[in-house]
C-alpha cells in the first residue's frame, strides 16, 4: 500500500503524467473506471494476457475530492450484494481501481450490461495514475476533453447486505484476484481498507469450501488479507454456514432459456415502456401480486424479439430470475419445467416424478423466492392459454410477473398488448442495422429503404429476410428494391393470403432465385420443409427429403421415357425436333416446370401423333399420377454421398439466409415463412412437394406397435407425420397414396396412445384416418374397407382407455362388419369385445367372445404367427375367472401359465406376470406374488424406457400396494407393511393423475388436480382405507373426499350406473368411519343421512326408468327373486343337495312359464338368461361358480328394478321378508 502511495503522480490537466499523454485530440474512445474484477461493470481482460482482445487499462485512483466512497451496497436481485459507490460528503475516500479505454461505440453495450447502475462522469482532475504499478498496460493517450465514467448504483438498488443478500466469497475472490494481478498485495490491501459496507452476512458459495485450492486462485493470500483486517471485514464473524450455502445454491436465480439477444433490435421503445407501465399499474395499492401481460399479434410481427429484449433490459435490474418457457403445448411446458428445475435449482428432476409434482415444486420455489421473477410463456396457443394459471404460484407470496406471447387475443383481457408492425423509421433502422451500413449508405439507398419498408408492410420478419438477402449477396438497398419490384411485376410473388404474409412471399420471390442460383437442391428443400412440422428439423430429415425427391423424379422420368418409347413403337418415327424437345421436357425435374405438370409435358411431346396415341398417352399419364405403394412399409435407408453433401449444403445456406434457426442441432422454420412458401407454389407444385414428403416419411417412419425399439425414433418424427397428414387433406392426392397417408395417421395415433398415453391426440389422429378413407375414390374397395376396419379397431381401444365403453363397442361392431372375412382380424376384434365386456362386468358375454376368439386362432393355419395373440386371449379368460364370484383361481392360474408359455412380447409377458401376481395374492402365496410383481415392473421399465409414468406401471404399483396391504393383515410388522402400501398406492395415484390428466375439469386449481376417472377414484379409496388403518385421519379424509368428488362427477354423466352407485355408498361408509374416529359425530350423522338419501334417490331413478319401459310384472320379479335364492342355496349348501335340486327345478319351471307371458323388457330378458345358464350348469360338475355368477347378474337387475335383495341363504331374509 505504501508503494502505491509513493507512486502517485498527482496528474494535472495541463501537464503530462509520467507515461501518460494528455492532449487535445479527436474523441475515438471513452474511459470507464472499474473495480478490477471480471464481473462488475464489464467483462474486463486481466493484464499480462497477450490476446488481441485485451482492453487497455491503467491503475488509477479517484481521489476523495470527487465526493464518493466505495461500498458493498448494490442489491442484486439474483440474491447477493455487489460493489458500488455512494456519494457522501462526509465519508468520501480515495477509490483505487483501473481506468479502461473503451471504443465509444461500445459504451451503449456496457450500459445494457450494467443494469441497475447509472453512469456518472468523473472529471480528469480527480484522477491519479500509478504508471509504475505492475498491471498498467501501454500508454493511454487521454485527451483533456475525454469522457471518463463511473457506474453508480441507482437508488432502488442501493442497499446493504442482509441475510437474504449476503456478500459472496466468489465475488470477493474475483475482485481481490484482480487487485493482486494489477497491483499486487498492496493494491488488494488498499482495496479492503478503502471499501465500506463489509458485513457479517458473508456466504462461502464456492463449489468446495473445504478444499479452496480446487476452485479459488490465490486463496491463501486473499484469506490472509481478509483475516488481517477482520475487524473491518467481519472475516471471523461470518454468519452463513455451509447449510445456508447449500440452500442458497439451490435457489432459482439468473436467466434460463432466453433466446439470444438480437443485436439488430430496433425501436419498440413505446411497447417496452407499455409493458413496464402495465406491470406497474397492476401493482398499485402496495400489494405484491403476480401480474400478467399478454403480447398478442400475428406471426412474424416480432412478439418474441420484443419480449426477449424486455428480459435483457430488466435483468438483473428489476428481476433476479427470468425464465423462458415454450408454451405451444402443455407437454412442452412440462418438459421445460422439468429441465428448469434441474438446471437452475441444482435439483435432479427425476423422471419418476409426475408432471404435477414437477410443476408444484417449481411453483413452490417461486412462491418462496426472495428475488423478483419474470416468467415468459412464449407462443401460447389457444388450447394452452387457459391452463397457464396452473404453472404459476397462487396468492401473493412474492413479486412475480408473467409475460405471454400469443397469436390469439383473449376477449375481455385488459392486460393484452396488441403488437403491430414497426413504424416506418423503426423499419428503416432495422434494415440499416441488419443489412449493414455499407448497403444502406447514400441518399438513394435511404429513399429505397423507405419505399421497401412500405412495400413490406413494416413487418419485422419480412424486413429481416430482405436484410439477410442484402447482406448475404452484397446487394445495396436500391438494387434490392429494383429486383424486388421486378419480381412483383413478373408475377413470381403469388402470396395473397392473410395479413403480413404477402410481404414475406414477396421477399421469397426474390430470395428463392438467389438460393436456386447457389444450389438448386436447397430451394427444393425449403419448399419441402413447408409441409413438415416447424420444429425438430434435423439433417437426417433433410437427407430423407432429398432422397425421396431424387427417387420420385427418377420414377417419373423413367415412366415418361417408357411411354414415349411405347408411342414410337406404335406410330413409327416422329420428327427429330419433337423427339428431342419432348425428351428434354420429360427428363426435366417437375420443379423446373412450375407451370407445366408432367401430364401436360407428355401431351406436348405427342401433340402431332394420331388421336389414338393421344389417348394412350393420357392413359400412361393417369397411371403415373397414381404411382404409389399400397403397403406402408418402412425400411432403413442408406444414404449416398450426394444426399449427405446436399443436406449439409442446404443446412448451411438456409441458416445463412436466416430461413432456418438452429439450436442444439435442431432447426426451426417460422410458421409464417412456411405458410408463405406454400402459398407461393402453384397447385401442381404443392401436390408435387406433398407427395415427396409423404414418400420421405414412409421411408423413415419405422414405427411398429409390437417393436418397442422403434418407438423412440418414431416419436422424433411424430409431429412431422401429423403435419404432413394435415396438409394432405388440402390436396387432391391419388387414392393409393391417400391410403398411405391414412395409415400413417392411424399409426401416429397408435403411437400417441401406446408410448405417450396421449389418448385425446390419438383419437384425433385416428378420426382423421377415417375421414381420409371416406373421401377416397377407393372407399368401397376391399383394401380401403380393411384399412377402415383397422382404424375403427384402434379407435375402439382409445375409447376403452378413456372409459367410453359404448363408443368402443360401436366401433368394434362396425369394424367386424367391414372385415369379417379376415380370420386374424376377426379373432382380434372378438378378443377386444371380450375385454370390453370384462370392463363392463358382463362376464358371461366376455367369456363367449374370448372363447370364440381363441377357437378362431387355434383353427388358423399359421399357428406360430398368432401365438402372441392367443396368449393375450388366454390372459383375458383368466381375468374372467378371477372376477367371478367365487373366483376360480386355480383355473385362472393354469390359463395364465399357458399364456406365459406362448408370449413373446415384453408387454404381454409383463401383463401376464402381473395377473399371476394378482391370483397368487388372493391364494395367499405372497412371496411368490412379490417376485411376480418385481418381474413385471422390470419388464415394463425396459419397455417404456424414460416414460416411467405409464398406465401399466401404475397397475403394477397398485398390485404391489394390494400385496403390502395383505401382508399387513398377516404379519407382526403391520406398520411397515402399511407404510409400503401407502407408498405403492401413492405412486400409482401420481402416475394415473398424469395419464388421465385429459379428464381433469377445465379451470381446476392446484388443489383440484384429480382427473374425473374411475381408476383414479379406486386408488384414492385404497389410500383412504390405508390412512384410516394407520390412524392418519387427516390424510385419510383428504383421499376419501377426493374420491367422493370424482364419484359425484361421474354419477352426473352416468346416473344409472350400478358400479358408481355402489362405489359411492362404500365411499360414504368409509368417510363415516373416519369422522367417527376423529370424534366428529355431527359430520358422521350428516354422512349417514347423505348415504340414505343416495339410496332413496337411486331407487327413485330406477323406479322412473321402470315406468318409462312399462313396469315389469311383480309376479315375475318375485319368482325370479325366489329362484335366485334357491340357486344360491343349491350352489353353497351341500348338506341336502338332492332336495335342493328338486325344489330348484320346480321353481325354475314356474319362472319359465312366467317369462313366456311376461311383457318384453330388461327384467324378462334377465330372467330368461338366468334360466338358460342354470339349466346348462345345474348338472355339470364344477358348475357352482357359473351358477353364482348368474345369480350376481340377476341380483343387479332386480336391484335396478327396485327389488331389495341380499346374498344370505337364510329363507327369512329372502322369501318371507325383504331386507
Amino acid at each position: 500500500m505504501d508503494m502505491l502511495n509513493r507512486d502517485r503522480s498527482h496528474v494535472q490537466v495541463e501537464e503530462a503524467a509520467a507515461g501518460f499523454d494528455i492532449e487535445q485530440q479527436p474523441i475515438h474512445y471513452e474511459y470507464i473506471f472499474g473495480f478490477v474484477n471480471t464481473t462488475t461493470h464489464a467483462t474486463w481482460q486481466t493484464p499480462g494476457k497477450e490476446e488481441s482482445s485485451v482492453i487497455p487499462g491503467a491503475v488509477a485512483t479517484i481521489t476523495k475530492c470527487f465526493g464518493y466512497k466505495r461500498k458493498w451496497n448494490f442489491r442484486s436481485f439474483t440474491g447477493f450484494t455487489a460493489l458500488g459507490v455512494v456519494s457522501s460528503e462526509y465519508e468520501a475516500s480515495d477509490i483505487n481501481g483501473v481506468l479502461f479505454q473503451v471504443p465509444r461505440s461500445e459504451i451503449s453495450n456496457f450500459d445494457r450490461r450494467e443494469v441497475g447502475y447509472e453512469r456518472v462522469e468523473v472529471p480528469l482532475k480527480f484522477l491519479e495514475f500509478h504508471p509504475r504499478v505492475l498491471g498498467s498496460t501501454s500508454q493511454l493517450n487521454i485527451g483533456s476533453n475525454a469522457k471518463i465514467w463511473l457506474y453508480v448504483p441507482i437508488p432502488s438498488h442501493n442497499m446493504s447486505a442482509d441475510e437474504n443478500h449476503p456478500l459472496l466469497q466468489s465475488y470477493v475472490d474475483t475482485v481481490l484476484q484482480g487487485c493482486l494481478e494489477w497491483g499486487g498485495e498492496d493494491m488488494a490491501e488498499d482495496f479492503i481498507l478503502s471499501t465500506g459496507g463489509w458485513s457479517c452476512f458473508y456466504l462461502n458459495d464456492t463449489p468446495s469450501s473445504r478444499r479452496p485450492w480446487l476452485f479459488r486462485k490465490q486463496y491463501a493470500t486473499i484469506d490472509e488479507l481478509l483475516s488481517k483486517h477482520s475487524q473491518l471485514t467481519h472475516y471471523g464473524d461470518r454468519r452463513h454456514p455451509e447449510e445456508f450455502a447449500s440452500a442458497f445454491n439451490q435457489r432459482m436465480k439468473g436467466t434460463w432459456s432466453i433466446p439470444r439477444r438480437n443485436p439488430n433490435f430496433t425501436g419498440r421503445d413505446h411497447e417496452l415502456d407499455e409493458i413496464q407501465s402495465r406491470f406497474s399499474a397492476m401493482e398499485m395499492g402496495g400489494q405484491q401480486i403476480i401480474s400478467k401481460v399478454e403480447v398478442a399479434g400475428m406471426g412474424g410481427v416480432g412478439k418474441t424479439q420484443l419480449v426477449a429484449e424486455y428480459c435483457y433490459r430488466h435483468f438483473p435490474r428489476d428481476y433476479g430470475l427470468v425464465v423462458w418457457l415454450n408454451a405451444e403445448t402443455i407437454d412442452s411446458l412440462i418438459t421445460d419445467f422439468r429441465q428448469l428445475l434441474a438446471d437452475l435449482a441444482n435439483v435432479d428432476a427425476d423422471m419418476d416424478k409426475s408432471s404435477d409434482e414437477i410443476v408444484e415444486e417449481v411453483r413452490t420455489r417461486l412462491f418462496r423466492s426472495n428475488v423478483p421473477w419474470l416468467i415468459v410463456f412464449d407462443n401460447a396457443e389457444s388450447s394452452s392459454l387457459e391452463a397457464l394459471a396452473h404453472f404459476v404460484p397462487r396468492g401473493a407470496g412474492t413479486k412475480g410477473h408473467v409475460l405471454v406471447t400469443t397469436r390469439h387475443v383473449i376477449a375481455d383481457s385488459s392486460g393484452t398488448l396488441i403488437l403491430g408492425c414497426l413504424r416506418t423509421n423503426e423499419a428503416i433502422e432495422l434494415l440499416r442495422r441488419s443489412a449493414g451500413s455499407h448497403n444502406m449508405d447514400g441518399s438513394s439507398n435511404a429513399a429505397a429503404a423507405e419505399v421497401l419498408s412500405e412495400k413490406l408492410g413494416n413487418l419485422p420478419l419480412a424486413l429481416s429476410m430482405a436484410a439477410a438477402y442484402m447482406r448475404r449477396c452484397e446487394v445495396e438497398c436500391s438494387e434490392y428494391l429494383h429486383r424486388y419490384t421486378a419480381s412483383e411485376k413478373s408475377g413470381q410473388s403469388l402470396l395473397r393470403r392473410g395479413p403480413g404474409a404477402t410481404s414475406v412471399a414477396s421477399i421469397l420471390s426474390l430470395l428463392l432465385p438467389k438460393i436456386e442460383e447457389e444450389n438448386q437442391i436447397t430451394s427444393e428443400v425449403l419448399h419441402l420443409l413447408s409441409f413438415v412440422g416447424p420444429d425438430v428439423i434435423t439433417k437426417s430429415l433433410l437427407r430423407n427429403l432429398i432422397s425421396a425427391k431424387k427417387n420420385y423424379d427418377e420414377k417419373i422420368s423413367e415412366r415418361n421415357t417408357n411411354t414415349l418409347k411405347k408411342q414410337l413403337s406404335v406410330n413409327g418415327p416422329l420428327p427429330a425436333c419433337i423427339i428431342l424437345g419432348g425428351v428434354a421436357l420429360l427428363l426435366m425435374s417437375p420443379r423446373m416446370l412450375p407451370a407445366i405438370d408432367m401430364q401436360r409435358a407428355a401431351l406436348i411431346v405427342l401433340a402431332s401423333t394420331a388421336s389414338s396415341i393421344l389417348v394412350l398417352s393420357m392413359g400412361a399419364a393417369s397411371e403415373k399420377a397414381n404411382t404409389s405403394s399400397n403397403k406402408l412399409t418402412s425400411t432403413s435407408r442408406s444414404f449416398s454421398a450426394f444426399e449427405y453433401e446436399q443436406s449439409d449444403v442446404s443446412w448451411d445456406i438456409l441458416k445463412s439466409f436466416s430461413l432456418l434457426s438452429v439450436k442444439e442441432g435442431k432447426g426451426s422454420v417460422h410458421r409464417l415463412l412456411a405458410a408463405a412458401m406454400r402459398s407461393c407454389q402453384s397447385q401442381e407444385e404443392s401436390l408435387y412437394y406433398i407427395t415427396i414428403c409423404i414418400d420421405a416419411m414412409v421411408s423413415c417412419w419405422m414405427f411398429k406397435a409390437d417393436s418397442t425399439e422403434s418407438w423412440k425414433s418414431s416419436l422424433q418424427l411424430l409431429d412431422h407425420v401429423k403435419t404432413i397428414v394435415a396438409h394432405s387433406q388440402e390436396y387432391n392426392i391419388d387414392s393409393l397414396r391417400l391410403l398411405t397417408v391414412a395409415r400413417l395417421s392411424k399409426e401416429a395415433g397408435v403411437l400417441s396412445a401406446m408410448a405417450l398415453n396421449a389418448f385425446v391426440e390419438a383419437q384425433v389422429s385416428i378420426e382423421v384416418t377415417l375421414k381420409l378413407l371416406e373421401r377416397s375414390t377407393m372407399a368401397k374397395k376391399p383394401e380401403c374397407r380393411k384399412a377402415k376396419a383397422e382404424a375403427l379397431y384402434e379407435l375402439s381401444k382409445i375409447h376403452r382407455y378413456q372409459g367410453r365403453y359404448d363408443d368402443a363397442n360401436k366401433c368394434l361392431m362396425e369394424s367386424l362388419d367391414l372385415n369379417n372375412a379376415d380370420g386374424f382380424f376377426t379373432a382380434d376384434t372378438l378378443h377386444e369385445l371380450g375385454i370390453l365386456e370384462i370392463k363392463r362386468h358382463n362376464l358371461d358375454a366376455a367369456t363367449s367372445f374370448l372363447q370364440q376368439s381363441l377357437e378362431i386362432r387355434r383353427g388358423l393355419d399359421d399357428r406360430n404367427s398368432d401365438q402372441v395373440n392367443a396368449s393375450a386371449t388366454l390372459h383375458q379368460l383368466a381375468a374372467v375367472h378371477v372376477a367371478r364370484k367365487p373366483p376360480s383361481l386355480d383355473k385362472a392360474k393354469v390359463l395364465l401359465q399357458e399364456a406365459l408359455g406362448l408370449s413373446r412380447q415384453i408387454g404381454q409377458r409383463a401383463a401376464t406376470i402381473k395377473q399371476l401376481a394378482r391370483v397368487t395374492i388372493r391364494q395367499g402365496f405372497l412371496d411368490q406374488a412379490e417376485s411376480y410383481l418385481d418381474q413385471a415392473l422390470e419388464l415394463y421399465r425396459e419397455l417404456y424406457g424414460d416414460n416411467k409414468l405409464h398406465i401399466n406401471i401404475a397397475a403394477v404399483r397398485f398390485q404391489q400396494g394390494a400385496l403390502a396391504l395383505q401382508r399387513s393383515r398377516l404379519t407382526n410388522d403391520k406398520a411397515q407393511s402399511l407404510d409400503n402400501a401407502w407408498l405403492c398406492f401413492h405412486d400409482c395415484l401420481r402416475i394415473r393423475r398424469h395419464v388421465y390428466a385429459y379428464a381433469s375439469p377445465l379451470g381446476h386449481s392446484s388443489e383440484d388436480t384429480d382427473p374425473i376417472h374411475l381408476e383414479v377414484s379406486c386408488v384414492l379409496h385404497e389410500l383412504g382405507s390405508v390412512g384410516l388403518t394407520q390412524k392418519r385421519f387427516t390424510q385419510s379424509m383428504k383421499m376419501l373426499e377426493a374420491e367422493r368428488a370424482i364419484l359425484v362427477r361421474l354419477a352426473e354423466t352416468a346416473p344409472r350406473s350400478e358400479r358408481i352407485y355402489q362405489a359411492r355408498l362404500t365411499n360414504l361408509t368409509w368417510l363415516r368411519k373416519c369422522t367417527k374416529e376423529m370424534g366428529d359425530d355431527i359430520k358422521s350423522a350428516s354422512l349417514s343421512d347423505e348415504r340414505l338419501a343416495l339410496k332413496i334417490q337411486f331407487g327413485l331413478k330406477c323406479k322412473s326408468e321402470r315406468n318409462d319401459v312399462s313396469c315389469e310384472s311383480n309376479v315375475l320379479k318375485e319368482k325370479a327373486k325366489r329362484c335366485r335364492w334357491m340357486a344360491r342355496r343349491f350352489a353353497l349348501d351341500k348338506s341336502d343337495s338332492e332336495t335342493h335340486r328338486k325344489e330348484l327345478l320346480k321353481c325354475l319351471a314356474e319362472l319359465k312359464d312366467e317369462t313366456r307371458t311376461a311383457s318384453p323388457g330388461p327384467m324378462a330378458e334377465a330372467a330368461s338368461q338366468f334360466l338358460e345358464t342354470l339349466l346348462r350348469w345345474l348338472d355339470q360338475s364344477g358348475g357352482g361358480s357359473e351358477i353364482l355368477a348368474a345369480c350376481d347378474s340377476l341380483r343387479n337387475v332386480l336391484r335396478a328394478h327396485g327389488v331389495q335383495v341380499n346374498d344370505s341363504i337364510h329363507p327369512r331374509n329372502n322369501i318371507t321378508k325383504d331386507s
